[in-house]
C-alpha cells in the first residue's frame, strides 16, 4: 500500500513529498522555489526516515507532516463538488484517477475552479481540464488573494491610481492605523503609525 506525506516548514517556500510503499521509503519529491545548498540537502536526507512508522519524528525538528490525500479521495471530492455546482453526477473515466493523483487539490481550490469566470475553465469542468490547466488555476487563485494596496505609503503606487482608487488607498492606510506626514509645501512625505 502506498502512502504519501507532505512536509512543510516556515523556512521552506514549497514542500517535500515522501512516498512509502509497504512501510519503506520509495520516492522523495522536492518542490521548493529556492534550491538547497549541499549542507541543507545532506541534512534533509539524513533527517528523512526510511521507515514510515518514524515519519512523524520530523515534527520534533519543526517540520509539519501531513498525509497527502490519495487519488480516490481527490476524485470523490471532485465528483461531490461537480454534482454540487453542475447538478448532475460526474461520469468518471478510467484515466481520471491516474491524472488526478498528479496534482495537489483541496476543497477551496476546487470551489475556485468551479466558480471561475476564466474561459479556460468555465463550462469545461472535467478532471482532464483541471489537470491540464492546474498551473493557470493556481496562478488565478494567487492573483485573487493579493491585496489591492500595500500596507505602507508608496509614491510610485499612488501615482498610478486615479481619484477613486487613490481615495481607497488613503482609506486603507487610515484603516491600518497610519497617518500622513506632510512636507512644508503640503505634499505627503510619508505615512507613519499614529502615536
Amino acid at each position: 500500500m502506498n502512502n504519501t506525506y507532505k512536509l512543510t516548514s516556515g523556512k521552506l517556500d514549497g514542500y517535500i513529498e515522501l512516498e512509502y510503499t509497504s512501510g519503506l521509503l520509495t520516492r522523495i519529491s522536492i518542490a521548493i522555489k529556492q534550491g538547497l545548498n549541499d549542507k541543507q540537502f545532506s541534512w534533509l536526507i539524513s533527517a528523512i526516515t526510511q521507515h514510515e512508522h518514524q515519519v512523524r519524528q520530523l515534527e520534533e525538528i519543526g517540520i509539519t507532516v501531513s498525509a497527502a490525500m490519495p487519488a480516490n479521495q481527490k476524485l470523490a471530492l471532485f465528483c461531490r463538488l461537480y454534482e454540487l455546482y453542475k447538478k448532475i453526477k460526474y461520469k468518471v473515466s478510467p484515466a481520471d484517477s491516474g491524472k488526478i493523483k498528479l496534482i495537489t487539490i483541496d476543497e477551496p481550490m476546487l470551489v475556485a475552479y468551479f466558480t471561475s469566470e476564466n474561459f479556460i475553465f468555465k463550462n469545461k469542468h472535467s478532471v482532464s481540464n483541471l489537470v491540464r490547466y492546474y498551473n493557470e488555476l493556481r496562478a488565478e487563485i494567487a492573483k485573487s488573494s493579493k491585496p489591492a494596496h500595500p500596507d505602507y505609503w508608496s509614491d510610485k503606487h499612488a501615482s498610478k491610481l486615479d481619484g477613486k482608487a487613490r481615495a481607497a488607498y488613503i482609506g486603507h492606510l487610515h484603516s491600518i492605523g497610519l497617518k500622513p506626514v506632510y512636507l512644508l509645501n503640503g505634499d505627503v512625505k510619508d505615512w507613519v503609525k499614529k502615536q
